[in-house]
């Protein structure tokens, strides 16, 4: 049976109507510091929250997200969020406070330098349950492939790819975390992804990007991070 137009304008515009009003996830991106500016992640964040989907706030520090009336859907740590000789790390108490809007379902992803600064035994290692250890000094092509026998959701449409990095070697621990990721160079083979649930919140790991380059080839895994994240994928 034909839809007479006036009944098809009828539902495109209801349809219309209902994207409009579609609630965006509220995102905050944490980014910049002296080793990793702003501008290395300038165009992989617009390309990822820059839809209908999200609601894309960024800042330079973490401490910010303690003081938001309303609790993120995601937060992306790109950097640690403590801008040298600005802002102190945060103390065993505020840590412990990100660590309660995890667990009461704030959800976040600590990639390449956000993993960096974290002590072991501290509330943020356990939302992270990781943390940089050491990187060879020159930038080494690193290549970067799936988990053998893994079928994490994240890798939907993944392919491996290579590019010159900042190969991070970091403390894991694996026996819970999911690992899904392994990273290869000169240098050795390490976890590369990972990813966990803290209470109500879900958290996304990765050690690449520490380049623009590497972060564009990383685009499949990092939009369907976010997705997994926020139980969209």
């Amino acid at each position: 049976m034909a839809i007479s137009k006036d009944v098809s304008a009828s539902l495109s515009d209801k349809y219309e109507g209902e994207e409009s009003n579609m609630i965006k996830k509220r995102v905050y991106v944490i980014w910049d510091d002296e080793y990793h500016p702003e501008a290395t992640y300038t165009a992989i964040t617009h390309k990822l929250f820059n839809n209908d989907k999200w609601e894309l706030t960024t800042t330079y520090k973490a401490r910010d997200i303690l003081y938001l009336e309303q609790v993120p859907d995601l937060v992306l740590n790109w950097t640690i969020g403590r801008p040298l000789g600005v802002e102190p790390d945060l103390s065993l108490e505020e840590q412990a406070q990100m660590k309660k809007l995890v667990e009461g379902g704030m959800n976040a992803m600590y990639i390449h330098a956000g993993l960096a600064c974290i002590q072991d035994n501290t509330p943020i290692f356990d939302i992270a349950r990781g943390r940089f250890a050491s990187h060879p000094e020159p930038h080494n092509p690193v290549y970067c492939c799936a988990l053998p026998g893994s079928a994490h959701l994240i890798l939907k449409g993944f392919e491996s790819f290579v590019d010159p990095d900042e190969h991070y070697f970091c403390k894991v621990d694996v026996e819970n975390v999911t690992p899904f990721l392994c990273s290869i160079s000169d240098a050795g083979t390490e976890i590369a992804g990972w990813t966990q649930e803290v209470g109500k919140g879900r958290v996304c790991c990765m050690t690449p990007g520490h380049n623009a380059p590497m972060l564009a080839k990383m685009e499949t895994l990092l939009s369907n991070a976010a997705a997994w994240c926020v139980g969209e994928l």
